[in-house]
C-alpha cells in the first residue's frame, strides 16, 4: 500500500529508454542502447567455478553505480553475506584506441564484498567524470576468488640493525606484525643503499600500498587526456603489499606527474619566479630507492618511517 512496485521479465529488445521523469518514460522505438559487455569468471570459497556475460548501460552516472550493483550481487549470491572473508580481485577495463586499466586487488574483514565491488566501479566514475572526449569503454573483463577466511594484519613498528651507513652498503631492515589474533611475525627486508647516495639525513618508509600512494606526486596530478589518466591508473600502488621507500630532504618541485628532486638554485629560482604563480608544488622530500614487496599470505596494512644517516 505504502510503496507500489511492478515485476516485470526482459523480452526482446524494441528500443531505447533516453528519458525518465515523474509522469513518464519516454525513448525511441528501433534504436539500440549503447552497452558495455561484462564477463566474471569467479571461483568461490567452496571451489565452484562461476561465470557470469551481461551487459551495463553507457551513461556517466549509472555505469559505476550499475557495475558496482551487479560484481556485488554476483559475490553475495555465491558467499555468505555476514562475516569475515578474503577476495582476490583482477582483471582489466578496455578502452577503444587506448591501453587497458589493469585491476589487481585483495580484500581482507567483513566488508571485502563492498570493497571488491568498487575496485573496478571506482575507475570507472572517475573516467567518465573526466569527460574525455576520445573515451569509449570496450568492455570489463573480471576475475575473481573468494575465501571464507580472512587474514589481516598490522605493521606495528620496523627495525634496523644499524642507524649509521654508507651509500652502497647493505642493511636489514625489520618488520614487525601484528595479526588479527594478536600473533607477532617478523618479515627480514634487505636493502641496499643507492651508490650514488649523498652523504647526510635518509628516512626509510615501509608502508601498505595505499598508505604510501597517499604521499606520492600523482594525487596532485590532474591527466590531460585518457592515455595519460590510463597510464596514472595503472601505477597505482597495489593495496594488498608493502612498498619500501628511501627518501631524502632536498629541495625539488612537483610538475604534473613528474617529481624533480635536487634541483640546482638557478633551476629553483626560475621555477619559482615571481612573474608566475601556480602549476608547481613544491617538495622537500625526494624519492632515492622505492621497491615492491612480494605480497604476503596476511593483507597487511599500516606506514613507519625511520631515520639512518649516511656517511662517509
Amino acid at each position: 500500500v505504502n510503496n507500489s512496485f511492478k515485476l516485470s521479465v526482459p523480452d526482446a529488445m524494441v528500443g531505447s529508454m533516453t528519458q525518465d521523469r515523474a509522469t513518464g518514460v519516454f525513448g525511441k522505438l528501433g534504436e539500440a542502447p549503447k552497452m558495455i559487455p561484462v564477463s566474471l569468471k569467479m571461483r568461490t570459497s567452496r571451489n565452484l567455478e562461476k561465470v557470469y556475460n551481461f551487459e551495463v548501460a553507457k551513461d556517466d552516472f549509472l555505469t559505476p553505480l550499475l557495475v558496482n550493483i551487479t560484481v556485488y550481487n554476483s559475490i553475495i549470491a555465491n558467499e555468505r553475506t555476514i562475516g569475515s572473508s578474503t577476495i582476490e580481485i583482477s582483471g582489466e577495463i578496455k578502452l577503444k584506441g587506448n591501453d587497458p586499466i589493469n585491476i589487481e586487488r585483495r580484500f581482507g574483514g567483513s566488508q571485502a564484498s563492498q570493497y571488491a565491488a568498487a575496485s573496478f566501479s571506482t575507475p570507472i566514475a572517475a573516467l567518465l567524470q573526466g569527460r574525455f572526449d576520445d573515451l569509449e569503454i570496450a568492455g570489463i573483463d573480471i576475475d575473481m576468488r573468494s575465501d571464507d577466511d580472512s587474514r589481516t594484519a598490522i605493521l606495528d613498528r620496523i627495525g634496523i640493525n644499524k642507524t649509521e651507513v654508507r651509500a652502497g652498503e647493505e642493511i636489514e631492515i625489520q618488520a614487525f606484525v601484528r595479526s588479527d589474533s594478536g600473533k607477532i611475525f617478523v618479515q627480514k627486508i634487505p636493502v641496499t643503499i643507492p651508490a650514488d647516495t649523498p652523504t647526510g639525513a635518509l628516512n626509510i618508509t615501509l608502508g601498505d600500498g595505499n598508505s604510501v600512494q597517499a604521499m606520492s606526486a600523482a594525487t596532485k596530478f590532474t591527466p590531460k587526456n585518457v592515455g595519460e589518466f590510463v597510464e596514472m591508473l595503472n601505477g597505482l600502488k597495489k593495496n594488498d603489499r608493502l612498498y619500501l621507500q628511501l627518501q631524502r630532504v632536498t629541495k625539488g618541485a612537483i610538475i604534473g606527474a613528474s617529481e624533480l628532486p635536487n634541483l640546482p638554485p638557478s633551476v629553483l629560482a626560475t621555477i619559482n619566479s615571481t612573474r608566475t604563480v601556480g602549476g608547481v608544488e613544491p617538495t622537500v622530500q625526494s624519492l632515492v630507492f622505492e621497491s615492491e614487496i612480494p605480497p604476503a599470505d596476511f593483507l597487511i596494512s599500516g606506514r613507519q618511517t625511520i631515520a639512518i644517516e649516511v656517511v662517509n
